[in-house]
């Protein structure tokens, strides 16, 4: 039986065979037959190599065969080396990697299975196979012991056969996208990458799998990607290209990304075409500061450096991680969708130079049925193309269709990057028509809108709302930017009068000390019999105990201006629980909620519902400012309070709300305790 006959062909299958011959693959074939150890990559070129129609399963034996005789495993690498000592000479598959020295006027070729850095390798396999020293190729490779030549490094690569393709002819594959209709070319290109096209039938699916790919064909894009486990946000990069490098979790450190100072070796970002850094949520950066800072100027300009060596990449760079939903929508309990990311990245001058927020969560989960059958490009030649097509740029198409007003420089480059990415995997020869053009401009606009609209969250006083999008666009339609309406909880503090119980305000901050979301203090004050003190109980830190004794010390010295009885002051003990708090937090910004809360439960008087509160209280009963008023302020409007008193020297925040607050809160500027005690009290 033929391998068509056993793996049918579809009316696109039998069109791709008969246009693109040995650069296509049955993915269906290179799947059943994956070679253990090997990458898909490799595994696809032997097939789409040495694998013939009519000797399709003697072929596969024969592969089978070569590879468990030559591709050794970590237990038998003594036995290897100690072949190659008593013989002289021993063939083995593996991934070899080349690297200059200068210094030493030597190239040196790194052969895992031997454990060997220091392999001589001749210039003349070099220029035969430059992909050595682009990240290395798979092959066979022969070496020779031959310790009369150079004692420090007897070994010797003497021969090369490479197991992926060599520098593609990139214009044979531009000229091939004229043969298919763009919903074919959609549908091969989705099968080169290893998506079955029939699983992902609409438009946008096919787009959000589309701009997971940009990064590899357009230089410097920088994206995240947060969605639902198991809907493979790294499995398309990580089988396409060994271009692409993939850091799962886990340390990182300056040395490993940029340089080594020790070794004067450049890192990941110089050797790589993309690095993605999966489970985000569970990376964490040694040096924290200094590789921030300098993944902020990377993000920025394509350069890095440290100490006195600089360089350029063309690196991207992306960020994947996972976020809980509700449906198909991120769930609600977050107030922006950068919240799972590590504290150290939310930086809105970090995520400002974030061209493209990839919505996961309208991602389905990879099933079986979600992976490529078909014929599609073989992946090592996919992957190479990809690579070669950053040498085109499409930035000027892009900049003919006009945008909305407004936009930053950081804006207009995401979408031009963005749009001519996917240019190039869509219409790689350039022929699209404007509408067209308009779908993938207003596309990327969408994900750089994303972006803009965590910003906002982030920093309201800096980010304003605005629309990204074509001029003759009025609005995304992506249902994770539609305003949301979420019922707020469900608390008896928004709609009953309650003795003692009080709403605090808090900020955030990430690991920079950067204010990042409003959260809310529930504080619960009851006053019962025994010695005139305070307690403090539930979560809390030394900053919140000691502005609690501060504000208790202003109750008793005032308990007459607060309304309270002289005995209850001296037979009441006044116990202070934290129901629920934010860390970090600022402790003396809730001074005011802790009055309020006291002097409730000391003169029993109820408070009104739906009040917050948040601002400082000096000794004499002064409101004091308090920063992060705007997230506080958001914070108090989710959870839905209706009134939010403030100190009246941070009277002018209320010019700073974003336009979704105004007229669904009211803000009530105080100067005193004593004021905003006779404002909040029934």
């Amino acid at each position: 039986m033929s391998l068509f006959e056993d793996h049918p062909l579809t009316d696109l299958d039998r069109k791709v065979v008969a246009a693109l011959g040995e650069k296509v693959v049955v993915k269906s074939l290179a799947q059943e037959t994956a070679f253990q150890r090997l990458p898909r990559y490799v595994s696809e070129y032997l097939i789409a190599k040495y694998v013939k129609p009519e000797s399709w399963r003697d072929d596969l034996v024969k592969i089978r065969a070569r590879i468990k005789e030559y591709l050794p495993d970590l237990e038998r690498r003594e036995l290897l080396k100690d072949k190659l000592l008593g013989k002289g000479e021993a063939t083995l598959i593996d991934n070899v990697e080349a690297r200059v020295d200068l210094r030493g006027g030597q190239r040196w070729a790194r052969v895992p299975a031997l454990g060997d850095s220091k392999v001589r390798v001749s210039a003349a396999i070099v220029e035969q196979n430059p992909g050595l020293l682009l990240g290395g190729l798979w092959g066979t490779a022969t070496i020779k012991y031959t310790p009369e030549s150079n004692a420090d490094a007897p070994n010797e690569l003497a021969s090369f056969t490479p197991f992926q393709v060599g520098p593609p002819d990139v214009a044979a594959y531009r000229a091939a996208r004229s043969q298919f209709t763009s919903d074919e070319w959609a549908a091969l290109v989705l099968q080169s990458a290893g998506y079955a096209a029939a699983a992902f039938p609409d438009r946008r699916s096919r787009l959000l799998l589309f701009a997971r790919m940009v990064p590899l064909v357009e230089r410097n894009v920088n994206l995240i990607e947060l969605g639902p486990r198991q809907t493979g946000k790294t499995f398309l990069l990580r089988n396409l290209s060994p271009r692409v490098f993939t850091i799962s979790g886990g340390k990182t450190s300056p040395a490993n990304l940029f340089v080594n100072l020790a070794t004067k070796q450049v890192g990941i970002l110089g050797t790589r075409k993309v690095v993605v850094f999966d489970e985000i949520a569970q990376t964490t950066f040694a040096d924290e500061n200094e590789t921030i800072s300098t993944l902020k100027d990377y993000m920025e300009s394509g350069q890095f450096s440290r100490g006195a060596l600089g360089f350029s990449s063309d690196a991207g760079l992306v960020f994947a991680g996972n976020i809980d939903v509700d449906g198909h929508l991120p769930h609600p309990k977050y107030t922006h969708l950068l919240e799972p990311l590590p504290s150290e990245l939310i930086d809105s001058a970090f995520q400002d130079r974030i061209h493209a927020y990839i919505p996961g969560w309208e991602v389905p989960k990879i099933t079986p049925a979600s992976v490529a059958t078909g014929v599609g490009f073989v992946t090592d030649y996919f992957g190479e193309v990809l690579v070669q097509l950053r040498e085109d740029s499409f930035a000027d198409r892009v900049r003919d269709v006009p945008l909305h007003a407004g936009l930053t420089r950081r804006d207009q480059t995401a979408v031009e990057r963005v749009t001519s990415g996917l240019i190039k995997l869509l219409y790689p020869d350039g022929n699209l028509s404007q509408p067209e053009l308009l779908e993938l401009v207003t596309f990327a606009c969408e994900l750089r809108q994303r972006v803009h609209q965590q910003l906002c969250a982030l920093a309201p006083g800096e980010f304003k709302p605005r629309l990204i999008a074509p001029a003759e666009v009025a609005s995304h339609t992506a249902p994770d930017l539609q305003p949301r309406i979420v019922a707020p909880a469900q608390d008896r503090l928004n709609t009953e009068a309650t003795t003692g119980a009080v709403t605090g305000l808090a900020v955030t901050t990430n690991a920079a000390g950067q204010e990042v979301s409003g959260e809310l203090i529930l504080i619960q004050v009851s006053a019962l019999n025994g010695s005139p003190s305070v307690e403090v109980t539930g979560l809390h830190g030394g900053a919140l105990r000691d502005s609690v004794r501060a504000v208790y010390n202003l109750v008793r010295a005032n308990f007459r201006d607060f309304g309270i009885p002289e005995q209850r002051l001296k037979t009441q003990t006044v116990a202070v629980h934290l129901v629920k708090i934010a860390e970090p937090k600022d402790g003396p910004s809730a001074g005011l909620a802790f009055a309020i809360g006291i002097v409730s439960a000391l003169a029993n008087r109820a408070i009104k519902p739906g009040f917050a509160f948040s601002g400082e209280v000096a000794l004499h009963g002064d409101v004091g400012p308090v920063g992060g008023l705007v997230h506080k302020i958001t914070a108090a409007a989710r959870a839905g309070r209706k009134h939010v008193v403030i100190p009246a020297a941070n009277a002018s925040i209320v010019n700073e709300l974003p336009a979704e607050l105004k007229g669904t809160i009211e803000i009530h500027p105080v100067a005193t305790a004593k004021e905003a005690i006779a404002l909040a009290m029934v």
